[in-house]
């Protein structure tokens, strides 16, 4: 199952980073990121978020998110029985 999301989620990320220009186009400038990441922030801001989702799929399927989230905010999430 982790080799299906890791496809999944690959395939978002290579996706949004190829196909930048026709995103934004669909859904326009972001205010926030225009004023933040000057100008062609939004660009930037799609480019960021397809690396972090294939970030995201590589860890997830390594194991490394796991652990990561198991030593910071799993410290704060009580599961029942243990």
């Amino acid at each position: 199952m982790r080799f299906i999301y890791f496809i999944l989620l690959f395939a978002a990320g290579l996706g949004m980073i190829i196909y930048r220009e026709k995103i934004q186009r669909f859904t326009g400038n972001i205010a926030f990121a225009e004023k933040w990441l000057g100008e062609g922030g939004t660009f930037n801001l799609y480019l960021f978020f397809g690396i972090f989702l294939i970030f995201i799929s590589v860890a997830y399927v390594t194991g490394t998110l796991d652990t990561f989230i198991s030593s910071t905010a799993g410290r704060f999430i009580l599961v029942p029985g243990q």
